[in-house]
């Protein structure tokens, strides 16, 4: 743990705990724009701060990998920007949606059963993102989330001769909304063995926004990408959250695809999984891939299991 902690890029130690600053400053924020009335008395009421801890850090060893490396887990409850977070992830959740997320398995292995390929001339692979919510570009996606609430951002905001409370209404809920976003994901700070440190790249992975931030940015990277993945083979693509299962042509090159979604981004990086003996897993599923008499592929489903899963359960 300690070494993934200095990595500088990602993480920096601090002095002094910074909760009380931060506790206070948000506490002012949220008064003010619930007397303005752009928080309800309820949502300020449930996003203020009181108490607040700095976050807790720990490492989850990914026991199926190779040298059982540990992924970082930075827990945010009881910080200062915790029912903040909550609050506008429950708000925001309708800018996840798009039609290649899988909510469900029931639903995915529904759907997955009633393809069909003519002639057979497909394969699958897996695409996995590496250390996505601490990759996840905070403002691009700030920025994103604001696009899709109001629209592009209005000359307004670009004149330095009108000040903010004579901005439009648009622009001003646009600011308020980037502010409580900045203050819900920047830097966000917790404690490692005694020790402060703060995130300078990407989400806490424990973060009510974490998921929300992630689906966003993965959307839009596919919106970019998808004409170019389609003329160079991709059939079908499903994704759950760092997680995505595609069917290709047969004759698509795997390097190629693998090299354009990792072109997009220098810090959003995949890696590439292919089918074995027509057989692929994907989340907890088992799919393998048959071809019947008529030409017409089709899908088999089981429930996967790690290679490390014991069947044990704690009582």
């Amino acid at each position: 743990m300690e070494t993934i902690l200095n990595d500088t890029k990602t993480f920096t130690q601090l002095d002094s705990d910074p909760t009380i600053q931060k506790e206070e400053k948000l506490q002012r924020k949220l008064l003010k724009l619930k007397n303005s009335g752009f928080i309800t008395e309820t949502e300020y009421y449930f996003a203020r701060p009181v108490g607040s801890q700095p976050g807790n850090a720990y490492g989850l060893p990914k026991i199926h990998k190779k040298d059982i490396p540990l992924r970082p887990i930075i827990s945010t409850c009881n910080t200062f920007c915790y029912k903040l977070s909550k609050l506008l992830a429950k708000k925001l959740k309708h800018l996840r949606a798009s039609s290649s997320i899988v909510t469900d398995t029931f639903k995915f292995v529904d759907e997955l059963q009633k393809l069909t390929f003519p002639n057979g001339k497909i394969k699958m692979i897996s695409f996995d993102v590496i250390s996505l919510f601490t990759k996840v570009p905070l403002a691009r996606t700030i920025q994103l989330i604001l696009e899709m609430m109001y629209g592009p951002e209005h000359t307004c905001t670009y004149n330095t001769e009108i000040k903010r409370d004579e901005w439009c209404n648009n622009c001003r809920n646009r600011y308020e909304l980037k502010c409580l976003l900045e203050f819900s994901t920047e830097e966000s700070h917790f404690l490692f063995n005694g020790k402060i440190y703060c995130q300078k790249e990407g989400i806490a992975m424990e973060s009510p926004l974490g998921p929300l931030f992630a689906d966003i940015y993965m959307n839009y990277l596919e919106s970019k990408l998808k004409r170019r993945l389609d003329h160079n083979g991709i059939l079908y693509w499903k994704r759950y959250v760092d997680d995505c299962f595609v069917i290709i042509k047969e004759n698509a090159d795997t390097d190629k695809l693998l090299d354009i979604v990792n072109s997009f981004d220098i810090d959003i990086q995949f890696t590439a999984e292919p089918e074995v003996d027509n057989c692929l897993s994907f989340l907890d599923i088992s799919i393998t891939r048959t071809l019947s008499t008529s030409e017409l592929n089709s899908f088999s489903t089981s429930i996967y299991r790690k290679p490390t899963f014991t069947g044990l359960l704690l009582n």
